[in-house]
């Protein structure tokens, strides 16, 4: 297994695990991206209801709360083995729905089924990355990995509506089913990157393992911190995604096209963040990073909801951006450089899994906040929150973090004295001193 310091481009170019693992992941990250837009799309064509959207976009969150079973899973055994598993269930999953294109009742199981599988993908290939590069290199793997995904969040949506248009549900169905076979095909090629425990261990052992993953992230201070400041962060962030359409329509008097230029001037942002960090040779810690991205990400609300003009709103939406783009690779980086390698998958698990209930409480609260305020309310209070976030992130990462542990010097062992020989402690005559060598 090749590992090296250096670039993200060196990482892709020499070390063959990790180059192996990112273009699986870029291809299922393709694939999550286009299920969720082909679904929605196609349920939006064949009239369903609103009530039943939401069903189907809470049938694809809730397998998140499963976070820390599948984490424990990953841990017990080889992570690889998991990943493959998963991308071939899920090819035959989203295989079923493109060919049949069932009633809603079995749909939304399918959806349901696709969404447990997931969550048993992310802590595997999570916790694949510190097993395959060295802890200083995370944060560039971390940030090639960032930019596939953010690459896919911004293309995903555009691919599944270009293909539903053109060619039907059916064809952007089969295409991410493909891109889950072509991952898995990919993944045959990654060396095994975890120790199979599942022969040795006896079924009973699950919940002990599960149990003792949730006591190391409570008592263990980094993990702790980034799990509180990932669930705090999340649910203040989420609040602009209800404020800004009416920000820009209704208090600047923009239009539709001000909407999209300002949504994808931050997902620019969050493409270029990583782009930039993989290219370069810096390697901060990943505390470190979190604590900049929570800044940016607080400083860039603020600066939204006290503009006046639409086109500062929309670059300084691009700071936000850039924000939340350090804080996805700095969660990851400072995981895979303070946590015990075989407890990886259960924090991971651990951290991630209450993302959809911050995600759920913001959506909830920032719409009768929106209309109890206003929307550049919302965003000075979405903003000081994080600030607020990101001072609870110092404090408590700071007592977290401490120098790194160098070994002391060794004291000289003191012997017995001949006997006889009186020193100068004893109150005797001290010795001459040493005389020197010529």
């Amino acid at each position: 297994m090749t590992r090296l310091r250096g670039s993200g481009l060196s990482l892709l170019i020499d070390n063959r695990g990790f180059r192996t693992l990112w273009l699986a992941r870029t291809t299922s990250y393709l694939g999550d991206v286009i299920t969720a837009t082909a679904v929605v799309l196609y349920l939006y064509d064949i009239g369903a209801t609103p009530t039943e959207l939401g069903l189907a976009l809470a049938a694809k969150a809730l397998p998140q709360g499963l976070g820390p079973v599948t984490g424990t899973l990953a841990d017990r055994w080889d992570p690889r083995r998991i990943m493959i598993t998963a991308d071939l269930i899920r090819f035959g999953t989203v295989g079923l729905i493109a060919v049949a294109l069932p009633p809603f009742p079995v749909l939304i199981a399918l959806i349901l089924l696709k969404g447990t599988l997931t969550t048993c993908f992310l802590p595997a290939g999570k916790s694949c990355v510190p097993r395959l590069v060295e802890r200083s290199s995370l944060v560039q793997a971390n940030s090639l990995l960032g930019l596939s995904r953010n690459v896919a969040l911004a293309v995903g949506p555009v691919v599944g509506a270009v293909l539903i248009q053109a060619a039907g549900a059916r064809a952007a169905f089969a295409l991410d089913a493909a891109s889950y076979l072509l991952s898995a095909l990919v993944l045959f090629f990654l060396p095994p990157v975890g120790n199979d425990h599942g022969a040795s261990r006896r079924t009973t052992r699950f919940v002990a393992d599960l149990t003792a993953g949730l006591r190391y992230v409570a008592g263990h201070a980094v993990a702790r911190a980034v799990a509180l400041c990932l669930f705090l962060g999340v649910f203040f962030a989420a609040w602009d995604s209800v404020a800004l359409v009416f920000l820009i329509k209704d208090d600047h008097g923009g239009t539709d096209t001000w909407v999209g230029v300002a949504t994808g001037g931050y997902g620019l942002a969050m493409v270029l963040v990583p782009l930039l960090l993989a290219l370069t040779r810096w390697q901060p810690s990943g505390p470190r990073l979190l604590l900049i991205g929570l800044c940016c990400s607080a400083l860039g609300l603020i600066a939204v909801g006290i503009a006046g003009q639409l086109i500062l709103i929309v670059l300084l939406y691009t700071i936000a951006g850039a924000g939340n783009g350090l804080e996805n690779i700095a969660t990851d980086t400072a995981i895979g450089q303070s946590v015990d390698s075989d407890k990886l998958g259960r924090v991971f698990g651990a951290i991630y899994a209450p993302v959809f209930l911050a995600e759920t409480a913001a959506y909830l609260i920032s719409g009768p906040l929106l209309e109890a305020t206003s929307p550049a309310g919302v965003f000075l209070i979405a903003g000081t929150g994080l600030l607020g976030v990101a001072a609870v992130a110092w404090w408590l990462l700071r007592r977290a973090e401490g120098p790194p542990p160098y070994p002391h010097a060794r004291t000289p062992r003191r012997t017995n004295p001949p006997a006889g020989v009186v020193t100068a402690r004893s109150g005797g005559p001290s010795a001459p001193p040493p005389t020197s060598p010529p």
